[in-house]
């Protein structure tokens, strides 16, 4: 009897398909388009027209450089719960695996696929903001930016769309309703960037010790970019706690992003090709 869950086409293959077609989906939505491009970008505008005080003409620079990298982390975080809680819902809603579990497809395959796709959604995100910080005047003193500053910022940055899309997959299982995803999924990336001070560069304003923000996943991977972007003697404005620029701290985000994947993997074998064809 012929194993039905028997790869004929590489797993490599299928991964490549799936983000073919889940980049595809993307493409299409408008919501999210704005959602990569439009909102970050506002939301820094915003943040730097009414919230922040003029500082020092010296440090205004490194200020806009600064809440540029927290609003493109937060961008790519609003993309990638969106996508995932979205898509996912969608798919389970629509029975969409019921189609699929007849066929030889790997349920990691098509997660793989899912995650560069949201990834690379979240990139585009993150890299408009950056340069419209840079046009904005942020201070990006590149000579100070060598190959294990730039090592730091991509791993941080793909474990956190990583650690995004899998907290994601969660969401979607709780809010069944594929139509209200995106409103929720906004919101609850909302509450994560400001109860953790805006995503941790402004630990001054939680009123209880804000030392939990060297601990969470979304504030640990901004404070880890700017941290080794400007270098932990020049991060006063995000002290204390101290910048989390260290061994311990890398591995604590890469035992995040490790331990949600395997509980994603568990939620696509069981949740989504687990049934009956």
């Amino acid at each position: 009897m012929t194993n039905p869950r028997h790869r004929s086409v590489p797993w490599t293959g299928q991964a490549r398909a799936f983000t073919r077609r889940h980049v595809q989906q993307l493409r299409r939505n408008k919501l999210l388009v704005f959602l990569s491009v439009g909102w970050p970008v506002l939301w820094y505008l915003l943040t730097m027209a009414i919230f922040i005080e003029a500082p020092d003409p010296d440090q205004l620079g490194y200020v806009k450089a600064a809440n540029g990298i927290t609003y493109g982390l937060f961008g790519a975080f609003t993309v990638s719960v969106a996508v995932f809680a979205g898509e996912f819902a969608r798919d389970l809603e629509g029975d969409r695996y019921r189609k699929l579990r007849a066929m030889p497809v790997s349920p990691t395959a098509d997660l793989a696929g899912r995650f560069v796709a949201g990834t690379a959604l979240g990139a585009c995100s993150y890299l408009v903001t950056i340069l419209v910080a840079v046009a904005h005047g942020a201070t990006f003193e590149l000579e100070r930016i060598g190959p294990t500053t730039v090592a730091i910022l991509a791993l941080t940055f793909v474990l956190f769309c990583v650690i995004a899309m899998a907290l994601a997959m969660g969401l979607a299982l709780v809010i069944t309703k594929p139509e209200h995803m995106t409103t929720i999924a906004v919101v609850v990336v909302l509450m994560a960037f400001y109860l953790t001070g805006f995503n941790g560069i402004t630990p001054g304003m939680i009123a209880e010790d804000p030392a939990f923000v060297n601990y969470l996943p979304n504030s640990l991977a901004t404070r880890m970019q700017i941290a080794a972007w400007a270098g932990t003697d020049s991060v006063e404005f995000m002290t204390p706690p101290e910048a989390p620029l260290s061994l311990e701290y890398g591995a604590l985000l890469v035992g995040y992003a490790i331990g949600l994947s395997a509980a994603a993997v568990g939620v696509m074998t069981r949740f989504a090709y687990g049934g009956e064809p």
